[in-house]
């Protein structure tokens, strides 16, 4: 095969972030600001390279440690939601994972407090993000159900694991009218969107997911 060949095969390969975006304003993700930059963030920099060329389409993609990178329109959906509901000051994230998501956030929010609970990820999304001029976000390995270890008051919550029960924690942490998101399997696997207030919780939207599960501890291997 002449290099010419080589050349076109390769040409044919290169993810697309256009055909994203269209699958996600066809799924009703609107905000035209959140779609700009998921169309400009290298999606393929934060999964496996084996699966780099997968990076845009509309699946969940391993990113090592057994751990998967949400989908496009999950992680659209969920960011979203914090678009419109959230003020934009702090947030907590549970699970760090690849950083794809933390990244978003890290756009929008004035302060990024990420937990997670896989040394080696927890290493890795620092060293990326920190690399592309990311200087907003404050990174912790540990356990992410015991919230931050000093007290923040967050304006907002997200969860990226599925769990049977919201931790304590991360819930004594938000401000009045501040906004959770989680996966949660009761009764069946869903996303929800809450604003806490007082004691109470109100729903304000919710949508079907799979996600890996909440566990404890840490992972230091």
């Amino acid at each position: 095969m002449s290099p010419n060949k080589l050349s076109g095969l390769v040409s044919h390969t290169v993810p697309r972030a256009s055909t994203m975006i269209a699958q996600l304003k066809q799924h009703g993700v609107s905000h035209d600001e959140l779609l700009s930059l998921m169309e400009n963030i290298p999606r393929h920099e934060f999964v496996e390279p084996a699966f780099s060329h997968l990076a845009y389409s509309a699946t969940p993609l391993p990113i090592g440690r057994s751990q998967t990178i949400s989908q496009p329109l999950t992680v659209a959906r969920m960011t979203e939601w914090l678009l419109t509901y959230a003020r934009l000051g702090r947030v907590l994230e549970v699970g760090t994972g690849s950083g794809y998501q933390t990244r978003i956030l890290a756009h929008f929010f004035n302060k990024v407090h990420t937990i997670e609970r896989q040394q080696l990820l927890h290493q890795q999304a620092k060293q990326r993000l920190t690399n592309m001029g990311v200087n907003n976000v404050e990174y912790l390995f540990a356990d992410g159900q015991a919230g931050w270890p000093i007290k923040v008051e967050m304006d907002a919550v997200i969860i990226t694991a599925m769990a049977s029960k919201i931790p304590l924690a991360l819930t004594e942490c938000l401000k009045p009218q501040g906004i959770l998101i989680m996966p949660i399997n009761q009764p069946t696997p869903q996303i929800g969107c809450w604003r806490k207030e007082g004691d109470q919780w109100k729903l304000l939207a919710t949508e079907s997911a799979n996600f890996v599960p909440l566990l404890d501890g840490i992972a230091d291997e």
